[in-house]
Protein backbone atom coordinates (compact mmCIF):
# COMPACT_ATOMS: atom_id res chain seq x y z
CA UNK A 1 0.00 0.00 0.00
CA UNK A 2 1.39 3.20 -1.49
CA UNK A 3 1.50 5.85 1.59
CA UNK A 4 -0.51 9.26 0.38
CA UNK A 5 -0.49 12.84 1.65
CA UNK A 6 -3.27 12.44 3.73
CA UNK A 7 -1.53 9.62 5.59
CA UNK A 8 1.47 11.80 5.97
CA UNK A 9 -0.84 14.46 7.82
CA UNK A 10 -2.45 12.28 9.90
CA UNK A 11 1.10 10.40 11.16
CA UNK A 12 2.39 13.71 12.02
CA UNK A 13 -1.10 14.98 13.39
CA UNK A 14 -1.52 11.75 15.56
CA UNK A 15 2.27 11.43 16.51
CA UNK A 16 2.51 14.64 18.36
CA UNK A 17 2.01 13.62 21.56
CA UNK A 18 4.80 10.73 21.13
CA UNK A 19 7.20 13.64 20.08
CA UNK A 20 6.00 15.72 23.60
CA UNK A 21 6.58 12.46 25.55
CA UNK A 22 9.61 11.33 24.34
CA UNK A 23 11.75 14.15 22.37
CA UNK A 24 11.64 17.64 23.63
CA UNK A 25 9.23 18.68 21.26
CA UNK A 26 7.49 20.96 23.60
CA UNK A 27 10.65 23.50 23.93
CA UNK A 28 12.82 22.60 20.89
CA UNK A 29 9.50 21.97 18.79
CA UNK A 30 12.50 19.64 16.69
CA UNK A 31 10.98 16.54 14.56
CA UNK A 32 14.80 15.25 13.66
CA UNK A 33 17.47 13.33 14.51
CA UNK A 34 19.58 15.73 15.99
CA UNK A 35 23.61 15.79 15.87
CA UNK A 36 25.79 14.27 18.16
CA UNK A 37 29.05 15.71 18.78
CA UNK A 38 31.41 16.16 21.35
CA UNK A 39 29.60 19.32 22.05
CA UNK A 40 26.84 17.52 22.71
CA UNK A 41 25.64 16.10 26.12
CA UNK A 42 21.67 15.63 26.00
CA UNK A 43 18.72 15.09 22.97
CA UNK A 44 17.40 18.90 23.34
CA UNK A 45 21.99 19.84 22.63
CA UNK A 46 21.54 17.50 19.65
CA UNK A 47 18.41 19.10 18.26
CA UNK A 48 19.62 22.67 18.46
CA UNK A 49 23.10 21.59 17.07
CA UNK A 50 21.78 19.99 14.05
CA UNK A 51 19.77 23.36 13.22
CA UNK A 52 23.63 25.19 13.81
CA UNK A 53 25.65 22.33 11.89
CA UNK A 54 22.93 22.70 9.28
CA UNK A 55 23.15 27.12 9.01
CA UNK A 56 26.56 27.07 9.30
CA UNK A 57 26.86 24.63 6.52
CA UNK A 58 24.36 27.05 4.58
CA UNK A 59 26.22 30.21 5.32
CA UNK A 60 22.80 31.40 6.51
CA UNK A 61 23.05 35.28 6.73
CA UNK A 62 20.53 38.25 8.64
CA UNK A 63 19.86 39.28 4.98
CA UNK A 64 18.66 35.78 3.66
CA UNK A 65 14.78 34.54 3.08
CA UNK A 66 14.72 30.93 4.01
CA UNK A 67 12.28 28.21 2.99
CA UNK A 68 11.75 26.02 5.57
CA UNK A 69 10.39 22.89 3.49
CA UNK A 70 8.38 20.76 6.02
CA UNK A 71 8.97 22.85 8.76
CA UNK A 72 6.64 20.68 11.26
CA UNK A 73 5.63 22.72 14.27
CA UNK A 74 8.68 25.56 13.62
CA UNK A 75 11.91 24.42 15.31
CA UNK A 76 14.25 24.91 13.12
CA UNK A 77 12.55 28.31 11.47
CA UNK A 78 12.07 29.76 14.94
CA UNK A 79 15.61 28.43 15.05
CA UNK A 80 17.08 30.45 12.13
CA UNK A 81 14.62 33.71 12.91
CA UNK A 82 15.91 33.73 16.41
CA UNK A 83 20.13 33.13 16.13
CA UNK A 84 20.51 34.74 12.58
CA UNK A 85 17.50 37.36 12.52
CA UNK A 86 16.26 36.06 8.55
CA UNK A 87 13.05 35.42 7.53
CA UNK A 88 11.92 32.03 7.41
CA UNK A 89 8.36 30.82 5.56
CA UNK A 90 7.67 27.48 6.45
CA UNK A 91 5.63 25.26 5.11
CA UNK A 92 3.89 22.17 5.95
CA UNK A 93 0.90 19.51 4.47
CA UNK A 94 -0.49 20.11 7.72
CA UNK A 95 -2.88 22.44 8.99
CA UNK A 96 -2.47 21.42 12.59
CA UNK A 97 1.33 22.03 12.23
CA UNK A 98 0.80 25.07 10.78
CA UNK A 99 -1.13 26.81 13.48
CA UNK A 100 1.13 25.07 16.18
CA UNK A 101 3.95 26.87 14.63
CA UNK A 102 2.48 30.44 14.67
CA UNK A 103 1.83 29.85 18.30
CA UNK A 104 5.69 29.00 18.82
CA UNK A 105 6.99 31.75 16.49
CA UNK A 106 4.76 34.23 18.90
CA UNK A 107 5.46 32.32 22.07
CA UNK A 108 9.81 33.17 21.16
CA UNK A 109 9.40 36.50 19.83
CA UNK A 110 9.86 35.63 16.11
CA UNK A 111 6.25 36.36 14.55
CA UNK A 112 7.59 39.05 12.45
CA UNK A 113 10.24 37.37 11.20
CA UNK A 114 8.08 33.90 10.10
CA UNK A 115 5.28 33.07 8.18
CA UNK A 116 3.54 29.53 7.85
CA UNK A 117 1.98 28.10 5.15
CA UNK A 118 -0.10 24.50 4.34
CA UNK A 119 1.27 24.11 0.99
CA UNK A 120 3.03 20.85 -0.87
CA UNK A 121 6.48 21.41 -1.40
CA UNK A 122 6.25 19.05 -4.65
CA UNK A 123 4.36 21.89 -5.93
CA UNK A 124 4.64 25.35 -4.59
CA UNK A 125 2.52 28.49 -4.83
CA UNK A 126 5.86 30.69 -4.44
CA UNK A 127 7.37 33.00 -7.23
CA UNK A 128 10.46 32.09 -9.23
CA UNK A 129 13.72 33.48 -7.59
CA UNK A 130 12.29 34.33 -4.16
CA UNK A 131 14.79 32.78 -1.55
CA UNK A 132 17.64 32.67 -1.14
CA UNK A 133 18.08 29.24 0.86
CA UNK A 134 15.56 26.10 0.95
CA UNK A 135 16.01 24.45 4.13
CA UNK A 136 14.62 20.51 4.41
CA UNK A 137 15.22 18.45 7.56
CA UNK A 138 14.19 15.03 7.27
CA UNK A 139 11.15 16.03 5.39
CA UNK A 140 11.88 15.35 1.41
CA UNK A 141 11.99 11.22 2.37
CA UNK A 142 8.04 12.05 2.24
CA UNK A 143 8.22 13.19 -1.58
CA UNK A 144 7.18 10.50 -3.46
CA UNK A 145 8.63 12.17 -6.54
CA UNK A 146 11.89 14.04 -5.02
CA UNK A 147 12.93 14.97 -8.37
CA UNK A 148 9.67 17.37 -8.23
CA UNK A 149 11.19 18.48 -4.98
CA UNK A 150 14.63 19.52 -6.49
CA UNK A 151 12.71 20.76 -9.62
CA UNK A 152 10.97 23.36 -7.34
CA UNK A 153 13.86 24.09 -4.83
CA UNK A 154 15.78 25.27 -8.15
CA UNK A 155 13.05 27.48 -9.49
CA UNK A 156 11.93 29.07 -5.90
CA UNK A 157 15.92 29.55 -5.13
CA UNK A 158 17.33 33.09 -6.37
CA UNK A 159 20.64 32.80 -8.41
CA UNK A 160 23.53 31.73 -5.96
CA UNK A 161 20.98 30.48 -3.91
CA UNK A 162 21.35 27.39 -1.10
CA UNK A 163 19.72 24.34 -0.52
CA UNK A 164 20.46 22.26 2.13
CA UNK A 165 18.87 18.75 3.39
CA UNK A 166 19.36 16.71 6.28
CA UNK A 167 17.78 12.82 5.50
CA UNK A 168 17.80 9.22 4.70
CA UNK A 169 19.08 7.91 2.43
CA UNK A 170 19.13 4.29 1.16
CA UNK A 171 22.52 2.63 0.13
CA UNK A 172 21.43 0.61 -3.07
CA UNK A 173 18.52 0.84 -5.30
CA UNK A 174 17.78 -3.21 -4.37
CA UNK A 175 17.25 -4.83 -1.22
CA UNK A 176 16.53 -8.71 -0.56
CA UNK A 177 13.11 -9.93 0.96
CA UNK A 178 13.99 -9.79 4.81
CA UNK A 179 15.65 -6.37 3.98
CA UNK A 180 12.80 -4.70 2.31
CA UNK A 181 10.35 -5.97 5.30
CA UNK A 182 12.48 -4.18 7.52
CA UNK A 183 12.49 -0.62 5.68
CA UNK A 184 8.65 -0.80 4.60
CA UNK A 185 8.07 -1.69 8.15
CA UNK A 186 9.91 1.38 9.22
CA UNK A 187 9.64 3.55 6.53
CA UNK A 188 5.84 3.32 6.10
CA UNK A 189 5.47 3.31 9.80
CA UNK A 190 6.94 7.12 9.36
CA UNK A 191 4.61 7.97 6.40
CA UNK A 192 7.35 7.27 4.11
CA UNK A 193 7.51 5.36 0.73
CA UNK A 194 10.87 5.28 0.25
CA UNK A 195 14.31 6.48 0.27
CA UNK A 196 16.09 8.27 -2.52
CA UNK A 197 19.97 6.48 -3.11
CA UNK A 198 22.76 9.58 -2.68
CA UNK A 199 24.14 8.55 -6.04
CA UNK A 200 20.24 9.34 -8.13
CA UNK A 201 19.89 11.84 -5.76
CA UNK A 202 22.94 13.61 -6.90
CA UNK A 203 21.86 12.89 -10.41
CA UNK A 204 18.93 14.46 -9.90
CA UNK A 205 20.31 17.93 -8.21
CA UNK A 206 22.72 18.07 -11.30
CA UNK A 207 20.21 17.67 -13.67
CA UNK A 208 18.09 20.60 -12.11
CA UNK A 209 21.46 22.55 -12.72
CA UNK A 210 22.55 22.61 -9.09
CA UNK A 211 26.29 22.82 -8.85
CA UNK A 212 28.69 22.87 -5.78
CA UNK A 213 26.62 19.66 -4.44
CA UNK A 214 28.27 18.01 -2.14
CA UNK A 215 27.04 15.10 0.64
CA UNK A 216 28.24 14.57 3.91
CA UNK A 217 27.61 10.70 5.72
CA UNK A 218 26.68 11.71 9.28
CA UNK A 219 24.82 8.46 10.28
CA UNK A 220 27.60 8.66 13.30
CA UNK A 221 26.29 11.56 14.49
CA UNK A 222 22.40 10.53 14.26
CA UNK A 223 23.35 6.84 16.14
CA UNK A 224 22.54 7.40 19.63
CA UNK A 225 19.40 9.42 18.90
CA UNK A 226 18.38 6.42 16.65
CA UNK A 227 19.26 3.52 19.50
CA UNK A 228 17.63 5.86 21.83
CA UNK A 229 13.90 5.78 19.96
CA UNK A 230 14.62 1.97 19.58
CA UNK A 231 15.15 1.24 23.20
CA UNK A 232 12.24 3.19 23.70
CA UNK A 233 10.45 1.24 21.62
CA UNK A 234 10.20 -1.69 23.63
CA UNK A 235 8.20 -0.51 26.71
CA UNK A 236 5.85 1.57 25.10
CA UNK A 237 5.41 -1.19 22.17
CA UNK A 238 3.26 -3.04 24.73
CA UNK A 239 1.11 -0.16 26.43
CA UNK A 240 0.90 1.45 22.59
CA UNK A 241 -1.18 -1.91 21.77
CA UNK A 242 -3.26 -2.51 24.44
CA UNK A 243 -4.30 1.36 24.00
CA UNK A 244 -4.79 0.54 20.40
CA UNK A 245 -7.27 -2.30 21.29
CA UNK A 246 -9.00 -0.07 23.62
CA UNK A 247 -9.35 2.12 21.09
CA UNK A 248 -7.24 5.02 23.11
CA UNK A 249 -4.32 5.27 20.53
CA UNK A 250 -4.96 5.13 16.81
CA UNK A 251 -2.91 2.40 14.44
CA UNK A 252 -1.14 4.71 13.15
CA UNK A 253 0.60 5.86 16.09
CA UNK A 254 0.94 1.97 16.87
CA UNK A 255 3.03 1.90 13.46
CA UNK A 256 4.52 5.02 14.45
CA UNK A 257 6.27 3.03 17.18
CA UNK A 258 6.95 -0.04 15.16
CA UNK A 259 9.00 2.31 13.23
CA UNK A 260 11.02 3.39 16.15
CA UNK A 261 12.17 -0.28 16.42
CA UNK A 262 12.79 -0.98 12.69
CA UNK A 263 14.73 2.09 11.66
CA UNK A 264 17.55 1.09 14.25
CA UNK A 265 17.90 -2.63 13.06
CA UNK A 266 17.82 -0.76 9.49
CA UNK A 267 20.32 1.45 10.55
CA UNK A 268 22.49 -1.17 11.99
CA UNK A 269 21.97 -3.31 9.46
CA UNK A 270 23.66 -1.22 7.08
CA UNK A 271 20.08 -0.69 4.79
CA UNK A 272 20.43 3.20 4.70
CA UNK A 273 22.75 6.51 6.09
CA UNK A 274 21.66 9.78 7.40
CA UNK A 275 23.39 12.48 4.89
CA UNK A 276 23.46 15.80 5.00
CA UNK A 277 22.94 17.84 1.38
CA UNK A 278 24.51 20.92 0.16
CA UNK A 279 23.71 22.12 -3.31
CA UNK A 280 23.73 25.81 -4.54
CA UNK A 281 21.95 27.34 -7.82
Amino acid sequence: MRINKQQIIDYYDSSEVDYKLLWNLRRSHAIHFGYWDKSVKNLPQALERENKILADKAGIKNTDVVLDAGCGVGGSSIFLAKNFGCKVTGITLSRKQVLAAVRNAKQNGVEFLTEFLEMDFEKMNFRDKSFNVVWAIESVCHADNKSKFIEEAYRILKPGGRLIIADGFAVKKTYTKPEREIMKKWLNGWGVNFLETKENFEKQLKKSRFHNISFLNATDHVLPSSKRMYLYSFPTMFFGMIAEFFGIRKKVQTGNIIAALHQYEALKSNLWIYGIVYAKK
